[in-house]
């Protein structure tokens, strides 16, 4: 019962990542410079905020740490923070974090540092 209740619990969340992972995608095709994603801010942040809390739960540690910096990146322009190249980044970003819901693992050195790209710009 409980490996049925896990299945099916790692069932919905993929899905429901993949979805937001999709959505992030469609906001960002609407987009052509870093104004834009400030503009689209709010709608981007609902989705990495939900990847932050929902990968970790299934074991997608790596896609919840770069979706948290993400999220805080977000909620930085949205507080009318600098974000000087935000379409870009996540431009290189978004393929990589979908990679990750594929592929699973991949080089700890290649997401500290996509992470700390994402952080520097925070800061």
């Amino acid at each position: 019962m409980l490996s049925d209740m896990s299945d099916e619990f790692l069932n919905v969340a993929t899905k429901e990542i993949n979805e937001d992972l999709a959505e992030l995608k469609k906001i960002l095709a609407i987009c052509e410079n870093d104004g834009n994603v400030i503009f689209n801010a709010d709608k981007l942040q609902k989705h990495t905020h939900k990847i932050k809390g929902l990968a970790p739960m299934m074991g997608k540690t790596h896609l919840g740490e770069i979706s948290g910096a993400l999220d805080s990146l977000l909620k930085t322009s949205l507080d009318g923070g600098d974000v000087e190249g935000i379409f870009d980044l996540l431009s290189e970003i978004l393929p990589f974090m979908a990679s990750l819901m594929i592929e699973g693992t991949c080089e700890l050195s290649l997401i500290k540092e996509k992470i700390s790209k994402i952080e520097n710009m925070s800061n």
